[in-house]
């Protein structure tokens, strides 16, 4: 029994061996570790990756096979003494067994004579070295990693290129591809290099801004980036394309239309006609907004009103929206005739309405064209006066204690004789014009006047006398009408357009800001010392004398401390940061403004500075703005924190 169960398990054994002829016994391992090490003689089995792949044709199992286990020890053999670690040129190792043939590779390029060369490259590479050994027929396939070390020369070389070339892609990122306008030339700012921008026609850079030449057609400018760095010079070529003129974006336009072509040249009464007023989108595409409204239209101003280039005052019929979200019956055209940048207003006024003071007027660039003429560049703005959409105080009553709207106006004592009296009057030789008031209203009163004025007397004498003013003035609109006026250091601040307002039961306030287009060292009847941009202005005692009397009171000077410092950075020192956007915005419009008036650096009148006079470009009109503000707001900072 026993040999009968031998005899069936040699059977079965016979037959398994039989069937495992021609069998391809495969085994793969892999192991993963750590940063290969760059030195040579490193022999770590665990810093390396490799791939085993034995193929044997037996009659045996692989595991058993005396072939596998031979292939198996030369590879092992082998790979101790391979480099992990490329610097030059090596013979790699043959097998100890002579048996045992090795065939090295590297992707499908068999290596000639086992030689494994080295190319010298900028930075670590991976070489996925093949070693296939053959033992009758038996084969063992495997991938060893080996890195091949750096080129210093070269990784130095290629560290240098990137640099380069991240500076270069980074200056591309921060220039426009296009422009419309002059625009401020981008820099990078590095330890590592120096950067240098210049274009083909140098004097086409002012103070770090690129001219706008306004070409006919698109034109290509080339900028030139000189970049410095580790001793090496490298040019690199920006192409910037101008917009052609056509192109440019487009302000609003307004279209006047007076009846028979009637000229408007006078103060006095009003010349009939029409208004259209045409939007433009991104694509230049105009859009109607108002077509052949009814109007009427005269000159407005004072010294502006006998310039060449005129303000208007235009009357509607009823109340219309004129490029706004309410509609008035008033509207005013800024000629801006004196100030050779066109944004003094723009600015003062949007520095007024940032800071939350009320009631501050509207300012939007539009082209006007009269009866088919082009005349300019204008600022579109409100009227002052009582409204809910402007100053928004009681009106219509016959009460004493209503609202007021009130202009302290010097230059009433050279007319005042010839306006309707009851709408005037005259304190300590200062005129005061009580704009609110109309003897023809069947609500008004000459007891309307003489409370007003009463109340303004009361307010003179308190502060003279050094008294508490807080039950007569509302302080904080005092400060906030008093910084934008030195800031600006507008002329008109202690002389005309300077406004105030009460309502009914209430303390006087200061506002609405107005008239700054001679300011900021633009007024040429002033005298060259008050026309720095150092020194107090409006509280010359010969200038305003409301806030001449204010300073001294230690309370008002450490409020208006506290204001100035509450709002310095948002509001004043951003101040800066809006006069480029602004001129950039009406490029177009102010090129053509001053093609039809040919201003700047040749009109010489009593309201033109010399250094406004010795500036022959637009761009440097701009500078001297940009740089007179900058001088004033550090004037002012460091004098207010001294008080």
């Amino acid at each position: 029994m026993k040999r009968i169960f031998y005899l069936m398990i040699m059977m079965v054994l016979t037959l398994g061996i039989a069937s495992c002829d021609g069998l391809v016994f495969t085994t793969s391992t892999t192991t993963t570790s750590t940063t290969l090490s760059t030195d040579a003689s490193n022999t770590d089995t665990t810093s390396t990756t490799e791939t085993t792949t034995s193929t044997v044709t037996t009659t045996e199992p692989t595991t058993t096979d005396y072939r596998h286990i031979a292939l198996q020890a030369e590879y092992d053999s082998l790979r101790r003494a391979l480099p992990f670690a490329l610097l030059n040129d090596i013979v790699l190792p043959s097998p100890t067994n002579e048996a045992i043939e090795v065939i090295y590779s590297v992707g499908e390029q068999i290596l000639s004579a086992n030689t494994l060369h080295y190319q010298a490259m900028a930075y670590d590479q991976e070489i996925p070295l093949k070693i296939k050994l053959i033992y009758e027929e038996a084969v063992l396939e495997n991938t060893f990693v080996i890195i091949q070390v750096r080129n210093e020369a070269l990784y130095q070389a290629a560290e240098r290129n990137l640099v380069f070339e991240n500076l270069y892609f980074d200056l591309l990122e921060i220039f426009p591809t296009t422009v419309v306008s002059d625009f401020t030339v981008p820099s990078i700012i590095t330890e590592q290099a120096l950067i240098t921008i210049t274009v083909e026609d140098p004097y086409q850079i002012f103070n770090g801004r690129f001219i706008f030449t306004f070409p006919d057609q698109s034109k290509v400018v080339h900028f030139d980036a000189r970049v410095l760095y580790d001793g090496e010079v490298r040019h690199y070529d920006i192409p910037v394309t101008m917009k052609g003129f056509n192109e440019l974006p487009q302000i609003p336009e307004i279209y006047i239309t007076t009846m028979y072509n009637e000229s408007v040249t006078s103060k006095d009464y009003y010349v009939p006609g029409s208004v259209t007023v045409k939007t433009y989108d991104e694509f230049l595409v105009p859009t109607t907004v108002l077509a052949n409204a009814q109007m009427e239209i005269r000159v407005r101003g004072n010294s502006t009103a006998y310039m060449p280039k005129l303000p208007y005052k235009i009357k509607f019929s009823t109340k219309t929206a004129l490029l706004s979200e309410y509609a008035q019956k008033d509207w005013v055209l800024l000629a801006n005739f004196t100030d050779q940048t066109l944004i003094r207003n723009y600015l003062a006024y949007n520095m007024a309405k940032n800071m939350g003071m009320e009631y501050t007027p509207s300012a939007k660039f539009v082209d006007v064209y009269m009866n088919g003429e082009y005349i300019g560049n204008y600022m579109l703005t409100d009227q002052i006066e009582i409204s809910p959409n402007r100053v928004n105080i009681e009106e219509g009553s016959s009460a004493l204690d209503t609202g007021y709207l009130v202009e302290f106006d010097r230059r009433l004592g050279e007319y005042a004789w010839d306006r309707v009296d009851g709408t005037w009057f005259n304190l300590w030789g200062i005129y005061f014009g009580v704009k609110s008031l109309d003897p023809t209203d069947p609500t008004y009163s000459i007891d309307q006047l003489y409370f007003i004025e009463d109340y303004f007397l009361m307010i003179l004498q308190t502060l003279e006398a050094k008294r508490d003013y807080t039950h007569l003035i509302d302080e904080a609109s005092f400060i906030d009408w008093f910084i934008v006026s030195e800031v600006f250091k507008n002329v008109d601040s202690g002389y005309s357009s300077v406004f105030y307002y009460k309502d009914a039961g209430e303390v006087l306030k200061m506002g609405p800001v107005w008239d700054f287009d001679l300011s900021t060292g633009n007024p040429g009847h002033l005298s060259w010392d008050l026309r720095l941009p150092e020194g107090w202005y409006t509280a010359r005692q010969d200038k305003n004398i409301f806030f001449y009397y204010l300073m001294q009171y230690p309370t008002f000077k450490a409020h208006l401390k506290a204001r100035w410092n509450e709002i310095y950075e948002d509001h004043i020192l951003s101040l800066l940061d809006q006069i480029y956007p602004a001129v950039d915005s009406i490029a177009k419009s102010r090129y053509k403004n001053f093609q039809r008036w040919d201003v700047i650096g040749k009109n010489r009148d009593w309201y033109t500075a010399d250094e406004i006079y010795d500036l022959k470009t637009y761009e440097e009109q701009v500078w001297f703005l940009y740089n007179y503000l900058d001088v004033r707001i550090n004037w002012m900072n460091t004098n207010i924190q001294l008080l």
